[in-house]
């Protein structure tokens, strides 16, 4: 019977015509590589390879030989996928729709504890933008969605699971008063850079321009980008400040610096969101475990 590693090995040596660099992909030395390549010419009783110093390429028996080798590999390949997606059919899934922003914040820990007592349930995780959080639920593209409030859909039901201030995103050279906080004063004719929201009142710009105005601060400019990344890429390249969730300055990137509030700072609320009619028993339990979760301050 043919060994499924001295095929594996004849098909990288065929492929990359070199014994080293074959050797390399499969991350092993040269030496039992090319021992297992003689011991599948000595089973077969053929020369599969052309040997010079400088040089390896297919004798006219391993040309022929090559296409049943990976027919053969992709077989046993297909096996294992067939035994996989059998797994799977047999698993319940969950599908969940995120922020970019959440899964370098919260959402790690947050899965990894949960999978810790679901280990028969498979995530999939749908990421979006704000403006189509709701969307992405309404389509049943995800059977749940991390939100940003507040959400004006009848057909949804949302459950807010935590709210955090809003930080200041600032180039890392840009000086303050205090080390350790920035007041709303010292943006005074900076631009601000933000993002739009699903919903007009949820912008960065509608969310500041109340406390912008209380306390007769006016910003040079006003740029808006799509998604948070580009935000502080921006604020990077010193082209202004950026507003943030508490929870993304665990983000550390070069050339920016997340500072605190002097004066008391918009909160910015997150839910899940799921639809009215959703009769999966399997989102209910992941609603209340992460209520219980952040009510213990596991994030």
């Amino acid at each position: 019977m043919l060994d499924v590693k001295r095929l594996r090995y004849f098909v990288a040596v065929a492929e990359e015509q070199h014994f080293s660099r074959a050797a390399e992909r499969l991350g092993i030395s040269q030496p039992p590589l090319s021992e297992h390549v003689h011991a599948l010419e000595r089973e077969l009783g053929v020369s599969l390879f052309n040997r010079t110093t400088r040089s390896v390429s297919l004798t006219e028996d391993g040309l022929n030989f090559l296409p049943h080798a990976r027919r053969i590999l992709s077989d046993i390949d297909q096996c294992g996928e067939v035994i996989r997606d059998a797994r799977r059919r047999n698993m319940h899934t969950l599908r969940i729709g995120i922020l970019h922003a959440h899964a370098y914040t919260f959402l790690p820990r947050l899965l990894a504890e949960w999978s810790d007592t679901h280990k028969d349930v498979r995530l999939t995780l749908v990421e979006h933008a704000t403006q189509d959080q709701t969307a992405v639920v309404s389509a049943g593209t995800v059977d749940l969605a991390f939100v940003r409030e507040p959400v004006h859909d009848a057909d949804l039901t949302v459950t807010r699971v935590f709210s955090e201030p809003y930080y200041i995103a600032l180039p890392q050279r840009w000086p303050t008063n205090a080390p350790d906080k920035v007041s709303i004063a010292e943006l005074q004719d900076r631009a601000m850079i933000g993002f739009p929201s699903h919903h007009a009142s949820s912008s960065t710009r509608a969310l500041f321009r109340d406390m912008l105005i209380k306390h007769k601060v006016k910003t040079s400019d006003f740029l808006q980008v799509r998604t948070m990344h580009a935000a502080l890429a921006l604020v990077a390249a010193g082209q202004g400040f950026s507003p943030v969730p508490q929870s993304q300055s665990r983000l550390a990137l070069y050339g920016v610096k997340y500072l605190p509030m002097a004066e008391t700072p918009p909160q910015l609320s997150v839910g899940i969101a799921r639809s009215h009619n959703s009769k999966k028993p399997l989102v209910r339990s992941f609603v209340d475990f992460c209520v219980a979760y952040f009510e213990r301050g596991g994030w």
